[in-house]
């Protein structure tokens, strides 16, 4: 039985007392006493360098610098860090090493990292002023960037713009980092007003039922922007969560660099040790607004404004060292001038740097490995169902690739909703087949967290529907990472969609256009059993975030020859849209269910004497525009049918590309034929009635061809 290591158990109790408290060298208490100023000055000066004009905008950390800097001095290389606006001290502390930034400053300091201090710290501030020798080379702001570099062990993950969104991935992280057998943990900061958010509680639920490596630290300076924390949580403490999910949940003086570091460091030890996220609030004073200029800090009463300048962390420290007698008034001078010096030395030098080409550009996907490898006819296998392809896909995967895991709600022992995982647990173990609590934006974080570290998870939604509870982590964290910061995501979101089955408006829906908006994701939508199989291996092996949409209408309806393992080799590129039927008179393009009910019209209008080109997308994006083309050069009509509602619909994007491209080669207006502006009735009839079928399509041909 395992031993119950809740908050304040027994074995909690002892487990803490047996790793007991680190001792610290005299060199490690100098170091921190140097990075809580080299931090301090870091601030000091981008305040002036704002007010000057040199930044646009600046989130200050003063204030904030005994919590950041002590928690951060508790990793090492291989930990990982994920980190807000108001985190430059844990920035600092986690890049530079200090016998290499001042040499001979701290007696006995040891190098902690093989990096060159200056060059990290020079790149951080031409990220800061938007310079072509920054992190994201100027396409990206501020703190939002990643910095990985595998022999300093530094896996830095910065933020995006909706706080909280960051937390997933960090358990995403600490659990990659878990299932590779790794001791190293993952830290995370987020501010008061972020802890009100979704995902933080989807993130640190996803933590503890995971026992995933994570420690999170709450930074609590009284306010969100403007809003005071009594207007965000009536609880006694934001620590007081942490029982709630069964994690330890400690509160901390933020202003006291040796409480936090004790704190943290057992937190860490906690973590290393298997027993899963600790959630730490740390207390801080709001010493700056929310950016500087902003007047948030107005909100702030006077009183304690005045009681957060006497209880300045850094000044306070540094008084209590002098004070014990750990150094003496001159050692801490000439620590603040040789942070002031470095500091001004490296913005001055990231000032004069260059600024990024206006004609620089950025690549959105990340490149793809092809291979030749391929089985281009894939009709080696016996005939199965769609849904079974896609089931053997995945199983071939995860055979071929260890990297390959799965997330998602009852997939493991139950087998998925639609049974398309059963008995992978039983093969693969419970550390690829995972099952994940009623919740999306959670496991796509988590998956993000896991690619960033060289996994592959694939995601099952139970319905394509589910997924708008996900989609802040879809478009705004997985499909804008590689742009961002040049760090492949690869994952894949399975989206059983589609209507036909009676389900009703919250179970029907084709949402494929919400996604093919959003620049970073690639969007798939299998027709056949063959390019289940195919389409699924294939953004499996994609480095990019992938959507696919497979369609439950055909699961059981649509059957074809499986392809060879071997098809598993092809990339997204290597499977442009297929041409079904070949005809003369009108061009039908699809993807989906919509591809079968347009070859049956196809075979009705033959009948008439008209010859009809079926054309299956089945890649969405990146789109096979040529393929269309050249139909339309060879028939000059084209109609273009798909189950999503018409307006917005992907149609309306496929024919303004033919208006532009093949306005001369057309005879007749390009048409639509599509789902009403709706929702999807629960009544099988009723939903019939909205649906593109075979008359309607063949009715819509026989009117193109008219014209």
């Amino acid at each position: 039985m395992r031993a119950d290591r809740r908050p304040g158990s027994e074995a909690a109790t002892a487990a803490a007392a047996a790793r007991g408290a680190t001792v610290r060298s005299p060199a490690d208490v100098l170091e921190l006493a140097v990075f809580l100023r080299l931090a301090r000055e870091w601030d000091l000066r981008f305040e002036k360098l704002f007010r000057q004009g040199g930044v646009s905008k600046w989130y200050s950390s003063v204030g904030h610098e005994a919590t950041t800097v002590a928690a951060a001095s508790a990793l090492e290389p291989g930990d990982a860090l994920l980190t807000l606006h108001r985190d430059s001290g844990a920035i600092l502390r986690y890049y530079a090493d200090c016998a290499d930034l001042f040499p001979g400053l701290v007696p006995g300091a040891r190098r902690r990292r093989n990096v060159d201090s200056k060059r990290l710290l020079y790149r951080l501030a031409c990220q800061l002023v938007g310079k072509a020798d920054g992190f994201s080379d100027g396409f990206e702001r501020s703190y939002h960037y990643a910095h990985f570099d595998d022999s300093a062990g530094i896996v830095h993950v910065g933020m995006i713009s909706h706080l909280g969104a960051m937390v997933p991935v960090a358990a995403g992280i600490g659990l990659a980092r878990k299932l590779a057998g790794s001791d190293r943990v993952a830290l995370n900061f987020i501010g008061d007003g972020g802890a009100s958010t979704g995902d933080f509680h989807e993130g640190l639920n996803m933590a503890a039922v995971l026992r995933a490596p994570l420690i999170l630290v709450i930074e609590n300076n009284h306010f969100a922007f403007s809003t005071p924390v009594a207007q965000q949580s009536v609880a006694d403490s934001l620590a007081s969560r942490g029982i709630g999910y069964g994690i330890p949940g400690v509160q901390v003086d933020g202003n006291d660099p040796d409480a936090v570091s004790r704190v943290v460091e057992d937190a860490v030890a906690r973590a290393r040790a298997g027993e899963g996220p600790t959630l730490v609030e740390a207390i801080v004073g709001r010493m700056r607004g929310h950016s500087e200029g902003d007047r948030s800090l107005d909100q702030v009463p006077a009183a304690d404004l005045e009681r957060y300048a006497r209880e300045d962390p850094v000044e306070r420290h540094e008084t209590a060292l002098v004070e014990r007698g750990v150094v003496t008034r001159d050692w801490i001078e000439g620590v603040r001038e040789s942070c002031a010096a470095v500091v001004l030395d490296l913005v001055e030098h990231a000032l004069a740097a260059a600024d990024p080409s206006p004609l620089a550009t950025r690549a959105v996907f990340a490149s793809a490995l092809s291979s030749p490898r391929g089985d281009a006819g894939g009709t080696a296998g016996p005939e199965v169902t769609y849904i079974d392809a896609i089931s053997a896909a995945l199983r071939d995967a995860m055979r071929d690739d260890e990297r390959v895991l799965l997330l998602g709600q009852d997939i493991a022992d139950f087998g998925g909703a639609f049974t398309v995982t059963r008995g992978f647990l039983e093969e693969f173990g419970a550390d690829r087949v995972i099952n994940t609590p009623i919740a999306e934006s959670g496991p796509v974080g988590i998956a993000v967290g896991a690619a960033l570290l060289g996994r592959r998870p694939v995601i099952e939604m139970q319905f394509a529907d589910f997924v708008s509870c996900g989609f802040n982590q879809l478009v705004n964290v997985a499909a804008k990472f590689f742009y961002r910061t040049e760090r492949a995501v690869p994952i894949v979101v399975r989206l059983p969609s589609g209507g036909g089955v009676g389900a009703g408006p919250f179970h029907s829906q084709s949402i494929e256009a919400w996604f093919l908006h959003v620049p970073g994701l690639k969007v798939v939508a299998p027709a056949f059993a063959d390019d289940a199989y195919r389409l699924l291996r294939a953004a499996i092996r994609d480095p990019n975030p992938v959507l696919y949409f497979e369609h439950k209408y055909l699961y059981r309806r649509v059957r074809g020859p499986l392809p060879s393992p071997s098809a598993g080799a092809f990339d997204l590129a290597q499977l442009p849209a297929r041409l079904v039927r070949e005809g003369e008179h009108a061009t039908i393009v699809a993807y989906g269910w919509m591809v079968h009910r347009a070859l049956a019209a196809a075979a009705t209008l033959a009948g008439e004497g008209l010859s009809v080109e079926v054309i299956d997308l089945r890649v969405l994006c990146p789109l096979d525009t040529e393929t269309i083309l050249r139909s339309v050069r060879k028939t000059a009509r084209v109609l273009i049918v798909h189950e999503a509602t018409i307006t917005g619909g992907f149609g309306a994007e496929i024919a303004a590309r033919i208006a532009d491209l093949a306005f001369d080669d057309l005879d007749a207006p390009v048409r639509r034929l599509a789902y009403p502006d709706t929702p999807i009735p629960f009544h099988r009839a009723l939903e019939a009635k909205c649906l593109p079928d075979e008359a309607s399509i063949a009715g819509a041909v026989r009117a193109l061809v008219r014209c």
